[in-house]
């Protein structure tokens, strides 16, 4: 079968954007007890890829009405696994993935766009701002800023964390958010080809970040 390939109205800038969030408790109050949760680890992947010069996203992109028209798309993989069953004409094999492919995104550049707790903003160049909220990323608050330009091939990594009551006044204890995010700049693209299920997840390597943005503050 023909794969199914759609044509963008102009070239598309295409971002990958990796997750590790951490919502933990009192207990683990100390780095040490929660440290290998925050470390980077590779990541089967069914939110699509880019192979030899090519674009490859997830069958669900299609539900998205901008998607031959927009200026930006977002490839969205996450830390935290979830498990699927993936079967070929050879055997049944269970892999640990992250969030569902439809989480990708489909932006136009005319306005900032959120992406988490993030504004993608155009000017001169691709831009990253903070976008600071209370439920998002807790306490210490921070003041909205830019963060960096995000450019081709140029990965760069966010850390932030904060703490947030539970029902803010309610009394209950506090919950503790650490978030780390590495994004990536990795082409620009006229055209994708569609990824039809069953297709088996890819393994991505986590880039080695050439910049650091880490907003990390002590909590305690």
């Amino acid at each position: 079968m023909k794969t199914q390939e759609i044509i963008f109205k102009r070239p598309v800038i295409v971002i990958q954007v990796f997750r590790n969030i951490n919502v933990y408790g009192k207990p683990q109050k100390s780095f040490e007890d929660r440290k290998a949760e925050m470390e980077w680890s590779d990541v089967y992947s069914k939110a699509g890829y880019v192979l030899n010069n090519e674009l490859y996203l997830p069958e669900e992109i299609l539900k998205k009405p901008d998607l031959k028209t927009c200026d930006l798309i977002t490839i969205e993989d996450d830390m935290q696994s979830q498990t699927f069953t993936y079967t070929d004409l050879m055997s049944t094999r269970v892999f640990s993935s992250n969030r569902t492919p439809e989480y990708n995104q489909c932006f136009y550049m005319t306005h900032p766009n959120k992406l988490d707790i993030f504004e993608v903003r155009k000017n001169e160049e691709i831009e990253l701002h903070l976008h600071y909220g209370y439920f998002e990323v807790g306490i210490p608050e921070r003041e909205n800023f830019k963060l960096c330009d995000i450019k081709l091939n140029s990965p760069v990594e966010i850390k932030i964390n904060g703490k947030t009551d539970h029902s803010m006044s309610s009394g209950r204890d506090r919950i503790f958010k650490e978030q780390h995010f590495i994004i990536n700049y990795i082409g620009n693209f006229e055209k994708c080809k569609i990824l039809k299920e069953p297709y088996s997840p890819t393994l991505k390597s986590i880039p080695t970040t050439t910049k650091v943005v880490d907003l990390i503050k002590t909590l305690w």
